[in-house]
Protein backbone atom coordinates (compact mmCIF):
# COMPACT_ATOMS: atom_id res chain seq x y z
CA UNK A 1 0.00 0.00 0.00
CA UNK A 2 1.46 3.18 -1.05
CA UNK A 3 1.09 6.38 1.58
CA UNK A 4 1.67 10.03 0.97
CA UNK A 5 2.39 11.60 3.88
CA UNK A 6 2.71 15.36 4.58
CA UNK A 7 3.65 16.60 8.22
CA UNK A 8 6.00 19.75 8.41
CA UNK A 9 7.58 18.18 12.24
CA UNK A 10 10.34 17.00 11.00
CA UNK A 11 10.46 14.33 13.91
CA UNK A 12 7.01 13.66 13.60
CA UNK A 13 7.44 12.89 9.84
CA UNK A 14 10.38 10.67 10.46
CA UNK A 15 9.03 9.02 13.24
CA UNK A 16 5.42 8.41 11.11
CA UNK A 17 7.55 7.38 8.27
CA UNK A 18 9.81 4.88 10.14
CA UNK A 19 6.95 3.05 11.36
CA UNK A 20 4.89 2.51 8.97
CA UNK A 21 8.00 1.14 7.01
CA UNK A 22 8.31 -1.21 9.61
CA UNK A 23 5.00 -2.76 8.82
CA UNK A 24 5.32 -2.88 5.07
CA UNK A 25 3.59 0.12 3.87
CA UNK A 26 5.37 2.02 1.08
CA UNK A 27 5.56 5.68 2.40
CA UNK A 28 6.87 8.67 0.29
CA UNK A 29 6.57 12.31 2.71
CA UNK A 30 6.30 15.88 2.42
CA UNK A 31 7.05 18.70 4.94
CA UNK A 32 5.75 21.46 2.24
CA UNK A 33 2.04 22.07 1.37
CA UNK A 34 3.28 23.39 -2.27
CA UNK A 35 5.74 20.78 -2.70
CA UNK A 36 3.28 17.77 -1.69
CA UNK A 37 0.77 20.00 -4.11
CA UNK A 38 3.11 18.95 -6.89
CA UNK A 39 3.55 15.65 -6.34
CA UNK A 40 -0.59 14.28 -5.70
CA UNK A 41 -0.96 13.00 -9.25
CA UNK A 42 1.20 10.12 -8.53
CA UNK A 43 -0.10 6.72 -7.90
CA UNK A 44 -1.11 6.86 -4.24
CA UNK A 45 -3.37 4.63 -2.05
CA UNK A 46 -3.98 6.73 1.00
CA UNK A 47 -3.26 10.18 2.13
CA UNK A 48 -2.64 11.35 5.34
CA UNK A 49 -2.17 14.97 5.67
CA UNK A 50 -1.75 17.53 8.56
CA UNK A 51 -3.12 20.73 8.26
CA UNK A 52 -1.33 23.44 9.55
CA UNK A 53 1.90 23.45 7.02
CA UNK A 54 4.35 25.99 5.34
CA UNK A 55 2.55 27.15 1.69
CA UNK A 56 -0.54 25.49 1.09
CA UNK A 57 -2.59 23.80 4.17
CA UNK A 58 -3.78 20.50 4.26
CA UNK A 59 -7.29 21.11 3.83
CA UNK A 60 -6.71 23.35 0.52
CA UNK A 61 -4.46 20.03 -0.27
CA UNK A 62 -7.20 17.63 0.58
CA UNK A 63 -9.44 19.18 -2.42
CA UNK A 64 -7.10 18.75 -4.94
CA UNK A 65 -6.70 15.44 -4.00
CA UNK A 66 -10.08 14.92 -4.20
CA UNK A 67 -10.78 16.15 -7.38
CA UNK A 68 -8.32 14.17 -8.94
CA UNK A 69 -9.16 11.19 -7.40
CA UNK A 70 -12.90 11.55 -5.49
CA UNK A 71 -12.12 7.78 -4.12
CA UNK A 72 -8.54 8.22 -2.39
CA UNK A 73 -8.69 7.76 0.91
CA UNK A 74 -7.30 10.84 2.74
CA UNK A 75 -6.65 10.99 6.32
CA UNK A 76 -5.95 14.46 8.52
CA UNK A 77 -4.28 15.10 11.42
CA UNK A 78 -4.24 18.14 13.46
CA UNK A 79 -3.45 19.77 17.08
CA UNK A 80 -6.46 21.92 15.88
CA UNK A 81 -9.57 20.53 17.83
CA UNK A 82 -12.20 23.53 16.52
CA UNK A 83 -15.09 21.81 15.47
CA UNK A 84 -15.60 23.87 12.66
CA UNK A 85 -12.32 22.76 11.55
CA UNK A 86 -13.16 19.04 11.96
CA UNK A 87 -16.65 19.72 9.94
CA UNK A 88 -14.71 21.56 6.96
CA UNK A 89 -12.13 18.79 6.58
CA UNK A 90 -15.15 15.97 6.64
CA UNK A 91 -17.04 18.20 4.33
CA UNK A 92 -14.04 18.28 1.58
CA UNK A 93 -14.29 14.86 1.79
CA UNK A 94 -11.69 13.55 4.80
CA UNK A 95 -12.13 9.60 5.52
CA UNK A 96 -11.00 9.85 9.24
CA UNK A 97 -9.87 13.31 11.33
CA UNK A 98 -6.70 12.17 13.98
CA UNK A 99 -6.19 14.58 16.90
CA UNK A 100 -1.99 16.05 17.96
CA UNK A 101 -0.89 14.39 19.92
CA UNK A 102 -1.33 11.32 18.91
CA UNK A 103 0.42 7.69 19.96
CA UNK A 104 1.75 6.69 16.38
CA UNK A 105 0.51 3.06 17.15
CA UNK A 106 -3.17 4.53 16.88
CA UNK A 107 -2.09 5.56 13.93
CA UNK A 108 -1.82 2.22 12.40
CA UNK A 109 -5.09 0.96 13.79
CA UNK A 110 -6.81 3.76 11.55
CA UNK A 111 -4.62 2.68 8.69
CA UNK A 112 -5.53 -0.95 8.92
CA UNK A 113 -9.20 -0.73 7.71
CA UNK A 114 -8.11 1.32 4.69
CA UNK A 115 -5.51 -1.03 3.67
CA UNK A 116 -6.07 -2.98 0.47
CA UNK A 117 -5.03 -6.56 -0.46
CA UNK A 118 -4.57 -5.57 -3.80
CA UNK A 119 -3.96 -3.17 -6.49
CA UNK A 120 -5.47 -5.02 -9.30
CA UNK A 121 -8.25 -4.32 -10.93
CA UNK A 122 -10.49 -5.92 -12.77
CA UNK A 123 -12.08 -5.40 -15.88
CA UNK A 124 -13.12 -8.77 -16.33
CA UNK A 125 -11.20 -12.32 -15.29
CA UNK A 126 -9.26 -11.95 -18.52
CA UNK A 127 -8.41 -7.96 -18.03
CA UNK A 128 -6.51 -6.58 -15.71
CA UNK A 129 -5.00 -3.72 -14.66
CA UNK A 130 -2.02 -3.12 -12.20
CA UNK A 131 -2.30 0.18 -10.41
CA UNK A 132 0.92 0.11 -8.62
CA UNK A 133 3.05 -0.59 -11.62
CA UNK A 134 0.64 0.33 -14.28
CA UNK A 135 0.78 -2.16 -16.44
CA UNK A 136 -2.58 -3.49 -18.53
CA UNK A 137 -2.57 -7.42 -18.86
CA UNK A 138 -5.55 -9.38 -21.00
CA UNK A 139 -5.09 -13.12 -20.26
CA UNK A 140 -1.68 -13.35 -18.68
CA UNK A 141 0.01 -11.06 -21.31
CA UNK A 142 0.98 -7.54 -21.14
CA UNK A 143 -0.31 -4.95 -23.52
CA UNK A 144 1.90 -1.54 -24.03
CA UNK A 145 0.99 1.24 -23.08
CA UNK A 146 2.86 4.64 -23.44
CA UNK A 147 3.33 6.90 -20.90
CA UNK A 148 0.50 9.49 -21.12
CA UNK A 149 -1.81 5.86 -22.21
CA UNK A 150 -1.18 4.55 -18.52
CA UNK A 151 -1.99 7.77 -16.64
CA UNK A 152 -5.62 8.47 -18.41
CA UNK A 153 -6.12 4.80 -17.49
CA UNK A 154 -5.15 4.98 -14.26
CA UNK A 155 -7.52 8.39 -14.01
CA UNK A 156 -10.42 6.50 -15.24
CA UNK A 157 -10.30 3.75 -13.08
CA UNK A 158 -9.63 6.45 -10.10
CA UNK A 159 -12.64 7.80 -10.95
CA UNK A 160 -14.82 4.66 -12.56
CA UNK A 161 -18.70 5.02 -13.10
CA UNK A 162 -17.95 9.06 -12.70
CA UNK A 163 -17.34 11.17 -16.08
CA UNK A 164 -13.84 12.31 -16.65
CA UNK A 165 -13.93 15.50 -18.38
CA UNK A 166 -11.93 16.78 -20.60
CA UNK A 167 -10.32 19.44 -18.23
CA UNK A 168 -9.03 16.26 -15.47
CA UNK A 169 -7.90 14.87 -18.34
CA UNK A 170 -5.72 17.81 -19.23
CA UNK A 171 -4.72 18.87 -15.88
CA UNK A 172 -3.96 15.15 -14.84
CA UNK A 173 -2.45 13.74 -18.32
CA UNK A 174 -0.94 17.23 -19.62
CA UNK A 175 -0.30 18.95 -16.35
CA UNK A 176 -2.17 21.41 -16.92
CA UNK A 177 -0.11 22.46 -20.80
CA UNK A 178 -3.18 23.51 -22.99
CA UNK A 179 -3.94 20.92 -25.25
CA UNK A 180 -6.76 20.42 -27.90
CA UNK A 181 -9.74 18.62 -27.74
CA UNK A 182 -8.44 17.12 -30.73
CA UNK A 183 -5.60 15.66 -29.06
CA UNK A 184 -7.47 14.19 -26.17
CA UNK A 185 -9.79 12.15 -28.54
CA UNK A 186 -6.75 10.57 -30.44
CA UNK A 187 -5.53 9.51 -26.70
CA UNK A 188 -8.39 7.87 -26.24
CA UNK A 189 -8.96 6.12 -29.33
CA UNK A 190 -5.34 4.97 -29.13
CA UNK A 191 -5.98 3.80 -25.31
CA UNK A 192 -9.60 1.76 -26.65
CA UNK A 193 -7.64 0.08 -29.30
CA UNK A 194 -5.75 -1.56 -27.55
CA UNK A 195 -8.75 -3.29 -25.97
CA UNK A 196 -10.19 -6.38 -27.27
CA UNK A 197 -13.54 -5.26 -26.42
CA UNK A 198 -15.08 -1.68 -25.60
CA UNK A 199 -14.47 -0.99 -22.06
CA UNK A 200 -14.31 3.06 -22.78
CA UNK A 201 -17.61 5.03 -23.06
CA UNK A 202 -17.81 8.46 -23.49
CA UNK A 203 -21.11 11.07 -22.90
CA UNK A 204 -21.41 13.43 -25.30
CA UNK A 205 -19.06 16.81 -25.05
CA UNK A 206 -18.74 15.75 -21.50
CA UNK A 207 -15.70 13.16 -21.20
CA UNK A 208 -15.35 9.24 -20.85
CA UNK A 209 -15.87 6.84 -18.61
CA UNK A 210 -15.25 3.21 -17.60
CA UNK A 211 -18.36 0.73 -15.64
Amino acid sequence: MKIFLLEDDFALNESIKDMLETEDFDVDSFYDGKEALNNIKNAYDLFILDIFVPNLNGILLLENIKKINPESIVIIMSANIDISTIKDAYSKGCDDYIKKPFNIQELLFKLTKFRKDSDIFKFDEDILFDKKLKKLLCKNKEIKLTKNEKNLLLLLINNRGKTVDYNLIENFIYDDEPTSLDAIRSLIKRLRKKFPKELIFNNTDEGYFIK
